[in-house]
């Protein structure tokens, strides 16, 4: 294989029949195990049976370049669940104080659905996966960004007992703003609006929607943040849910009226007059709102997925053709096509007060006539 840098993942972003809805993440148990934790949503995938065969591979590389692994993982699991997901762990050898890139391939037999990524994984005192929220009355180790009001959780740290600070803030982050704009800082809440304490044994759940950072008050360097949203996340499912994204390709005038009363007869009408037509319309409104979804489903960091830079690239100009990673980076391609012009991307790692991983868009002057020549199709019904 080519070495990760050089490899195209854009087929991890391209919700086709065979794409595998997938979500992953490495949980330190102590100084030499690990688990690589999976999980993998049954609606998003369209799996219509509840026991599924999965063949998972991994490859671990000292960096980037490196041609060969240093250690590598192929399982086949049987699975089966009550539940809306398929919920795995898989343990294996990892030392303390190491920096690692892991290749990932998940297959499911039955459908040939597959995902293929890859990721740092960090080990050292101060890495997040040695604090992490379990299911209440189960050992699954909980891996999602987001979480609702009624899932109960029970947060472990794997260097021993703990009591833990949550600092939760009511907070509107700003939404991600054109590709042709100048940089604007991102703003941080000054304050945090309510503390709670508790102990690792003791159950919690989220009381309302926002953000949640939860420290360790004996390991003063971990921390991770679950963001609760509302049921039906990542769906749109409301009103007010398909309004908020067309803050994207609406004027100012339209997103305020979009946002008061009637908003839902708003918004099909917006799309009806763009489209021509009420089959075209419905064309439109599901090519959106699956972008949205899907930017909810992955790009959510401390905000929802479709308010990142991420997530506006995503649902203006769709899935990507290439991307690319390198060490603190990813690259974005498109090719020319329909009313688009070929159009590259960079986005950088960002810094955060919360201790997620999020990425920022280089934005440029020279992306004006790309944002606006699509914003044009979505406006005229000829967006593909």
């Amino acid at each position: 294989m080519k070495d990760l840098g050089h490899m195209n993942y854009a087929d991890g972003y391209k919700p086709i029949q065979s794409f595998l809805y997938l979500h992953s993440a490495i949980i330190h148990s102590n100084n030499d195990s690990s688990f690589l934790v999976l999980e993998i949503p049954i609606k998003q995938n369209g799996f219509l049976y509840d026991t599924v065969h999965f063949s998972i591979k991994f490859l671990l590389f000292q960096n980037m370049s490196s041609l060969s692994a240093f250690d590598s993982l192929k399982t086949q699991i049987n699975c089966s669940t009550q539940t809306g997901y398929f919920h795995l762990e898989i343990p294996f050898h990892l030392k303390m104080n190491s920096t690692s890139f892991m290749y990932l391939y998940v297959n499911e037999n039955s459908s040939l659905k597959h995902s293929e990524t890859f990721f740092e994984v960090n080990k050292n005192p101060t890495s997040p996966g040695f604090i992490y929220p379990f299911r209440a009355n189960t050992t699954e180790k909980y891996i999602l960004p987001f979480a609702t009001q009624n899932q109960n959780f029970q947060i472990h740290n794997s260097f021993g007992a703990d009591t833990f600070r949550v600092w939760y803030y009511n907070y509107q982050f700003q939404l991600a703003t054109p590709t042709f704009f100048n940089p604007v800082p991102v703003k941080f809440p000054e304050r945090v609006d309510t503390v709670f304490v508790f102990t690792s044994n003791e159950l919690f759940h989220l009381p309302k929607t926002g953000l949640y950072v939860f420290h360790s008050t004996t390991h003063a360097d971990l921390s991770f943040c679950l963001l609760c949203v509302d049921e039906s996340f990542p769906f749109i499912t409301a009103p007010l849910q398909m309004a908020k994204p067309l803050r994207y390709i609406s004027k100012n005038e339209e997103y305020e009226y979009f946002l008061t009363e009637n908003s839902k007869d708003r918004v099909d009408s917006f799309w009806i007059n763009k489209s021509g037509s009420t089959e075209h319309a419905k064309d439109m409104i599901r090519r959106y709102y699956n972008r949205v979804q899907f930017a909810n489903e992955f790009f959510t960091t401390y905000q929802e997925g479709w308010q990142t830079d991420k997530g506006l690239i995503y649902i203006i100009f769709g899935a990507p053709d290439e991307v690319y990673f390198d060490a603190d980076a990813e690259w974005w391609g498109y090719r020319s096509r329909g009313n688009r012009n070929a159009v590259r991307y960079k986005f950088i790692e960002s810094e955060n007060p919360f201790g997620v991983k999020s990425y920022t868009l280089l934005r440029n002057s020279n992306y004006f006539d790309s944002w606006n020549r699509q914003g044009f199709a979505w406006r005229h019904g000829l967006a593909d």
